[in-house]
């Protein structure tokens, strides 16, 4: 059997139209009945795919089948490909965009073809799943024959399978672009797809996809050398111009030996990902180690290559900055209205690991710390960033209507219920996250009702006679002391003890370090400069040594009264004045007010107050 090769482009969709559709569905005809395929009516890659499928008997007109993962399931898969969800989003994203556009969507999946995300255009997505391209379902060769996803890690390369070139008839309707994704270590780990409608041809999906894939695992053996602890990093390319781009040959050395490597850099040298673990630097290269840009031929047919080599120190992750508050004030950022520093991000990347798993997350911090600022960066960051999330303020919601509002009513539940009843908050959750904020005040009895959701995994409406299936991840947090609740009779031990699987406790602002950074920080997000407005060194010494029982909302709201009011507050702030100021403010409310400050919840009597602790 001779069947040509891949072919371009414009070879491609010229034969998907007219007559040579009609042509290819012949083809599938003859070979279904005899199982012959004539000399160049397919390329090599889907002829020896077809022929795979029919040796594992696979028929061309199955109907779709298959069992998609639950929710459960496929968030304890996710979890497993962890580090490939992570450091993937970024092209996922921007590949989702583009498929948008092009009424398709862009998948990804793990090693073995199940999919574990995949986004894009709404009203193909729905499409797709009456075949089952979606989240939890296997697109292996074995699965669902020729198509994009199996064939791409069957042949271990970038495949396009184009309508009638997918060996089930279900399938013909897909164009389908996909390509391998391999970590440092030289597995495959998952891979990229793009599915769109095979009347609309998809010009840009091969290089659209090779750029991710060439991003991603560049990014991926820069961060293994790091975590590996490597100590040499050899940047190589054949042309020096590649050099420091995300199309350069990456390899890592820990003691002479090859640990972590890009296909990019194994294709230069000619050797496959068996070399990693197992060779050194001089059975690669005919030189010596050094850290200078250079030129040194392969050991593999004398190819010569740019090499730019670097040593890391092994110590200089490890050193503190010096003290100082320009060094300090740079690893403190603002953002959201939260503090961020090296310590809040890895309480927040424990938090998202937690979340992915299906572990409950109690966030512990004092009032204005930013606890729903850390959830929704959660939420943000995890795998469930298209899921919902679903924030509930026990505190704020009155005990008689907390109840209805959580667990939902059907129609006639109680007098005032809303017709057709409601699906409540928790069922509005399915799939993502529900945020229960100030939980240390939500009523015993609710208490009992909340345990029982998360022991049994369904929720009973109120007036209703059956239980409803729920399947959400829980964040919950409260400034309280729980521990003291339970002791105290206030909070359930049993629904203590599920909810603290993780604990994330957010440090108060008094005891941040740098403050002097946060107080800067929080003065320029005010717009001070923009209005040349200052803080005196006075000013700030007295910000910095106060106690700030409201922590950074009521710094904020603080700073941005003085801002707002009058340039001269900045320059005479007095001890007794910081104090004043920010009980003005907690004390002051809109409904009191003929005038309000935008942005600051002060009112024309909390100015007064305020003017009169500034001593104008």
């Amino acid at each position: 059997m001779n069947i040509k090769g891949r072919r371009g482009e414009n070879d491609r969709m010229s034969q998907q139209s007219g007559l040579q559709m009609q042509t290819l569905t012949g083809v599938r005809g003859q070979f279904r009945d005899a199982g012959h395929l004539p000399d160049g009516s397919v390329p090599e890659v889907i002829g020896r795919s077809w022929q795979r499928c029919a040796t594992r008997g696979l028929a061309m007109n199955r109907p779709a089948r298959q069992d998609p993962l639950g929710l459960a399931a496929l968030r304890r898969q996710r979890e497993r490909n962890h580090d490939l969800l992570r450091l993937a989003t970024p092209e996922l994203d921007l590949l989702a965009h583009a498929m948008a556009d092009a009424r398709g969507v862009a998948i990804l999946t793990d090693s073995r073809g199940l999919i574990l995300d995949a986004r894009g255009d709404d009203g193909f997505a729905g499409r797709a799943r009456r075949v089952f391209l979606q989240p939890g379902a296997c697109w292996s060769e074995e699965h669902e024959g020729t198509n994009a996803v199996g064939t791409a890690l069957a042949e271990g390369g970038l495949v396009e399978v184009d309508g009638a070139e997918h060996y089930l008839d279900e399938n013909r309707f897909l164009v389908c672009t996909a390509m391998p994704v391999f970590d440092p270590s030289g597995r495959i780990a998952g891979l990229f797809d793009l599915s769109a409608d095979a009347r609309r041809p998809q010009t840009h999906a091969r290089t659209l996809i090779r750029l991710a894939v060439v991003n991603l695992e560049h990014r991926w053996a820069m961060q293994a050398a790091e975590a590996d602890g490597a100590d040499l990093l050899v940047r190589l390319h054949s042309h020096p111009s590649w050099l420091g781009t995300p199309h350069e040959g990456l390899l890592a050395f820990r003691d002479g030996r090859l640990t972590a490597a890009n296909r990019i850099a194994l294709g230069l040298l000619g050797v496959d990902a068996s070399t990693i673990g197992e060779t050194d630097w001089e059975a690669l290269f005919d030189g010596a180690m050094t850290g200078e840009a250079r030129l040194l031929h392969t050991r593999a047919g004398g190819v010569p290559m740019h090499l730019r080599v670097s040593r890391p120190a092994p110590a200089a992750p490890r050193r503190r900055p010096a003290p100082g508050p320009v060094a300090e004030a740079q690893a403190v950022t603002v953002r959201g209205g939260m503090v961020w520093d090296s310590g809040t991000d890895a309480l927040l990347a424990r938090a998202v690991r937690a979340a992915d798993a299906d572990i409950p997350v109690l966030l512990q911090g004092e009032t204005g710390t930013g606890k729903e600022v850390f959830v929704r960066a959660l939420h943000r960051r995890s795998g469930l960033a298209d899921r919902p999330l679903i924030a509930v303020n026990c505190a704020a919601i009155p005990e008689g209507l907390l109840e209805s509002e959580l667990f939902g009513y059907e129609d006639g539940a109680f007098t005032g219920a809303r017709r057709r009843g409601s699906t409540g908050r928790i069922r509005q959750a399915e799939g993502g996250i529900l945020f229960l904020d100030e939980i240390g005040d939500m009523p015993l009895g609710l208490q009992a009702r909340l345990l029982r959701v998360l022991q049994d995994g369904e929720v009973l409406p109120l007036g209703a006679g059956k239980p409803v299936k729920v399947d959400f991840r829980l964040v919950a947090a409260t400034h309280q002391d729980l521990k003291t609740a339970v002791a105290e009779g206030r909070f359930r031990s049993d629904l203590y003890y599920r909810l603290n699987h993780l604990s994330v406790t957010l440090t108060p602002l008094r005891d941040r370090r740098p403050l002097d950074g946060i107080v800067d920080a929080v003065f320029a997000a005010t717009g001070a400069a923009t209005r040349a407005i200052r803080l005196s060194d006075e000013a700030r010494r007295r910000l910095i040594g106060h106690g700030w029982p409201g922590n950074l909302r009521e710094l904020a709201n603080l700073l941005r009264t003085l801002v707002a009011l009058d340039l001269s507050f900045c320059d005479s702030l007095g001890d007794d004045a910081v104090t004043a100021l920010s009980e003005a403010i907690r004390i002051a409310t809109p409904p009191l007010a003929s005038l309000e400050l935008w942005g600051t919840g002060v009112t024309d009597s909390g100015v007064t107050a305020l003017s009169e602790a500034i001593r104008i």
